[in-house]
């Protein structure tokens, strides 16, 4: 079975998080309240969900959505592509696309909210 793992970004707080439980909604299958260490439930709209990719950088560190990759001196931004129904890297400032499996080649060097400097 496939593992789903998520962080989350606090808006209010503008930290990164691990939650601890996620609830979605059982018509729609949405996401619904994030629990996170110290809180009690608090509604989805207070974070944004960045689900993990599956794959990890050179390092072994794990790539979620939102994740900027470097590869050969180029930066990519982890995005989820709803054509292609999957994650892929699209070059900061450009409009190059590589495939998400190309993150194994790259180094983590941050995410677009704590390191949006690297977007310019």
């Amino acid at each position: 079975m496939k593992e789903f793992k998520f962080r989350v970004w606090d808006k209010v707080k503008r930290t990164m998080l691990r939650p601890q439980a996620i609830t979605f909604d059982i018509q729609s299958l949405a996401p619904f309240a994030v629990s996170v260490p110290g809180r009690s439930w608090e509604p989805v709209g207070k974070f944004d969900l960045l689900q993990w990719t599956g794959l990890s950088d050179t390092k072994g560190k794990e790539v979620y959505e939102g994740d900027f990759i470097k590869i050969a001196g180029t930066i990519y931004r982890v995005t989820w592509s709803q054509a292609a129904a999957g994650f892929e890297l699209v070059e900061v400032g450009d409009s190059g696309n590589r495939s998400i499996v190309d993150v194994g080649m790259g180094i983590l060097v941050g995410n677009q909210f704590e390191n949006s400097d690297l977007v310019h």
